[in-house]
């Protein structure tokens, strides 16, 4: 049987059992590469001039968008119910967003937006994937993997060369950006039965639905989104005490480094 093209609907429909378990060994080893990944090609961005960087920045957008678009014609091809694909999750935003901030580089705001919204995202995306009914060879499930270690990529590019510097401001920047990016999906989702941001239904994030869970059926969609919202509010924080460490850590090599030559 070929697997490779599978969508999660077909999975469904015919009651098959292909999937992974978070943190198993197949897992484990996609974690092991997207961060190898990230490490060796900050380096390399950090060993590049202005223009080499300008260069890297661009093709990552490129490549983003252009695997997305391919995912669309995919969807459209094997005639997968579209309404649920269009790219409004936020790591759809954050694709995008890495391509204006290639185009247009040396933007604060959004790169305090990366660090603070659409790295969480693809974070939590990778470590718990919501691709966990897919084989590992799947179209849709290597799609995920490789969007995801992208947007990383890309901050990582960023935060090492110094060229975003996180800050306890950017944090209430990224929490604005996905309220206001929030709110209209809220209502979307409601209206057409979707999904966006994970706010419209139970979702098949292992975390998000047992919250979901525990939250919904006594106290409705709204707590939900409440409570969801707080949780990420506190991921934030967590997010910006890893920032300002890895910061100081930062300083402090580069201050070595400086009293050694």
């Amino acid at each position: 049987m070929n697997t490779f093209w599978l969508h999660r609907d077909q999975i469904y429909e015919q009651g098959l059992s292909l999937g992974f378990h978070v943190f198993s060994v197949g897992h484990l080893l996609w974690l092991i590469a997207l961060a190898l990944f990230c490490w060796l090609t900050a380096r390399f961005y950090c060993s590049r001039d202005e223009k080499g960087r300008d260069n890297m920045r661009k093709v990552c957008g490129l490549v983003i968008v252009l695997l997305e678009y391919l995912k669309v014609i995919v969807l459209g091809l094997f005639g997968v119910h579209m309404a649920e694909f269009v790219p409004l999750h936020l790591c759809s935003a954050a694709g995008l967003g890495v391509l204006v901030y290639a185009l247009w580089p040396r933007m604060n705001w959004l790169g305090q937006v990366f660090a603070y919204a659409f790295v969480p995202a693809a974070l939590l995306a990778v470590i718990f994937p919501s691709t966990t009914m897919y084989p590992w060879w799947n179209f849709y499930c290597l799609h995920t993997f490789v969007i995801h270690g992208l947007i990383l990529a890309f901050f990582v590019w960023l935060f090492v060369s110094g060229e975003v510097i996180p800050n306890y401001k950017g944090l209430w920047q990224g929490v604005l950006f996905m309220i206001l990016f929030s709110i209209p999906l809220y209502f979307l989702d409601g209206a057409f039965g979707v999904n966006y941001m994970f706010i419209g239904m139970r979702s098949d994030v292992g975390v998000l639905a047992k919250l979901w869970d525990m939250v919904v059926p006594q106290y409705g969609r709204p707590a939900f989104v409440l409570v969801f919202g707080l949780i990420m509010a506190l991921v934030l924080h967590l997010f910006y005490g890893i920032y300002v460490l890895l910061g100081k850590l930062r300083a402090r090599r580069q201050g070595a480094l400086s009293r050694s030559q």
